[in-house]
């Protein structure tokens, strides 16, 4: 009788579930596809971006290049940060992840409040703050990465913005690749701890 009542149970549950009566979440193989594919994107632009500082042309093409570069480390910086949200949070699906990255909108500030402190420092970070059109980023090792806000270097044209550069972006945005090159390692460790467990 037990064993009736067990069964009647479980496929009662199955078609709640199948119906949608009672939501399933995703699970964390669903959740670090989604993650890993965020940090392989991240990667391939960091990549992308040393690429080019490391090459000839680089020291050809002038500060016109600049504004490309900055929306390249933005962007990514994004992907790093918002796979880690992915992983962290629950979801009941891919509707779901969608809906919670585009909230976020382009707000690095937003979603590290969101990861946590004790998660950002685990990445290497120990705070993001905003200033102006730019997001700081202070290591654990002490070192400053300068992001530019996405929307504002893609827009800064409407307020007629003019920037300036001194000779050293070049270099200065080298060091911030390979910062951001450290916590995107320190990203995909993490992503992977919480996948196994």
């Amino acid at each position: 009788m037990k064993k009736v009542k067990d069964a009647i149970i479980t496929f009662a549950f199955i078609l709640l579930i199948r119906f949608k009566i009672i939501k399933e979440k995703m699970n964390k193989k669903e959740k670090y596809d989604i993650a890993f594919r965020m940090a392989t994107r991240a990667s391939t632009g960091l990549s992308f971006i040393k690429n080019y500082l490391d090459s000839e042309r680089c020291r050809l093409d002038g500060s016109a290049y600049l504004r490309s570069l900055y929306i390249l480390l933005s962007y990514n910086t994004e992907l790093i940060l918002k796979s880690r949200i992915v992983m962290k949070d629950n979801f009941l699906n891919k509707n779901e992840v969608n809906k919670k990255l585009k909230a976020l909108l382009h707000n690095i500030e937003k979603m590290g409040k969101d990861i946590g402190n004790a998660e950002l420092l685990k990445l290497g970070i120990n705070t993001i703050t905003k200033n102006g059109d730019k997001y700081i980023f202070i290591t654990t090792d002490k070192k400053e990465i300068y992001i530019e806000d996405f929307a504002d270097i893609r827009y800064d044209f409407i307020e007629g913005k003019t920037r300036t550069t001194d000779g050293q972006e070049y270099e200065r945005i080298n060091g911030y690749t390979e910062q951001l090159r450290s916590i995107l390692q320190k990203t995909k460790e993490e992503n992977d701890k919480d996948a196994k467990a």
